[in-house]
């Protein structure tokens, strides 16, 4: 729709871009005149009507289709949802209050190939979707900051876990989405170990090497609405493998040592039930995975690994997996700065895994300009600060 949008605006006769401005104080007045574009946006609608049913939302400016992000977040409509007259005049206050425009004119177009979802008949003042569309005059102080078709962070995972939002423009609305999501723990930044039967590691600079590319398909079952949470269902596959081994293990008083030779290029795949919940721009989630996604611990700490389960910690009663998980628990919460600028944290915790180990991952890399995160990797007996980065792509649904 946004793409027909902008030839739509591109075709317009000088003389027709842009809409008649509505009276400040009258934000639902029609504006029926304003248009004479070659093709039709749809029949227009009177602004003090409804209630519809939202199919889509677009700025004008100048004659000219913008998308700035930040401004469809705080509008109050929900595609697919319920919009009243009075939620048009809520959005006009807030798009007013945000110092950015010198006008706002709404107006209200059917979208007739869209009919509504059959459980709004007899409620809808109309059996189709209708496109909201708002003129806007932009400050010429704010002009230079507007971000034309900026392609927003994804907000339906952080680094490792998801949240039960999906892609850019559908976040709140239930359905199905897919992204991918590329992971590389490039290295161990610095660490501390003390084991019972060796003195105490400090390690820095170390390559790790490590390549998660994952899959993620989930249903968003609940939208995130008033007191209740967003909540969806999904799994994810991850191929995991090695660019670089894991470093030697070493017995500190024979000076034997030995090469961690774990298999470590794998398919890994989990289910997950997650809740998110927005509060002022924050958004926060959490939910449980169950499936063998854990085994990617033992592959972050070669302190991990049944070889320095033998040499450091002396004899334990282990299987040849030594430390993994199948049931992690995870939380996380972050915030949006810019559209495309996250900052946040996230937590998942291996239960069961033996050495009770847990990863903190930190979305901060922007500081530094940069795709370069940091996580925190700890157990008993140690820790490891970790560098990574990472990719999230939203292939469905996107605007």
């Amino acid at each position: 729709m946004a793409a027909a949008a902008l030839l739509l605006a591109a075709a317009l006769p000088a003389a027709a871009q842009g809409f008649t401005a509505a009276p400040a104080a009258a934000p639902g007045v029609s504006t029926a005149a304003a248009y004479a574009p070659p093709i039709s946006l749809g029949a227009e609608l009177p602004a003090s009507g409804g209630p519809w049913v939202l199919g889509e939302v677009l700025f004008f400016s100048n004659g000219s289709v913008v998308s700035d992000y930040a401004w469809r977040d705080r509008l109050r409509g929900q595609v697919g949802q319920l919009y009243t007259a009075s939620d048009l005049q809520e959005d006009v206050a807030t798009l007013n209050s945000l110092g950015a425009f010198t006008r706002v004119t709404p107006a209200v177009h059917e979208m007739p190939d869209t009919p509504i979802p059959p459980q709004f008949s007899g409620i809808a003042a109309s059996t189709s979707e209708v496109r909201v569309v708002f003129d806007v005059a932009l400050k010429v102080s704010s002009a230079p900051a507007v971000r034309l078709v900026t392609p927003p962070s994804a907000v339906s995972g952080l680094i490792l876990t998801p949240t039960a939002y999906r892609g850019a423009g559908h976040h709140n609305t239930p359905g199905l989405g897919l992204d991918f999501n590329g992971t590389y723990f490039i290295g161990r930044l610095y660490g501390k170990n003390n084991y019972e039967n060796s003195p105490d590691h400090t390690n820095y600079i170390d390559r790790l090497g490590l390549w998660l590319l994952s899959a993620d398909g989930k249903m968003e079952i609940q939208s995130d609405r008033g007191w209740r949470p967003a909540v969806a269902v999904g799994g994810q596959g991850t191929l995991m493998f090695r660019d670089s081994p894991q470093p030697t293990v070493q017995e500190q008083q024979t000076g034997v040592s030995v090469q961690v030779n774990a298999k470590s290029t794998r398919v890994l795949t989990d289910a997950y039930l997650v809740a998110s919940k927005e509060f002022h721009g924050v958004r926060t989630s959490a939910g449980l995975m169950m499936g063998d996604f854990g085994d990617i611990v033992s592959n972050l700490s070669e302190y991990l690994t049944p070889e320095a389960m033998q040499f450091y910690r002396g004899p334990v009663n282990l299987p040849v997996a030594a430390v993994y998980s199948r049931t992690m628990p995870f939380a996380s919460v972050f915030y949006l700065v810019k559209p495309d600028y996250p900052i946040g944290a996230e937590i998942i915790k291996f239960n069961g895994a033996y050495g009770d180990p847990y990863l903190i991952n930190f979305k901060l890399g922007r500081f530094l300009h940069l795709n370069f995160d940091v996580a925190l990797l700890k157990f008993t007996g140690g820790y490891d600060a970790l560098g990574l980065f990472q990719f999230r792509f939203n292939e469905f649904p996107r605007r």
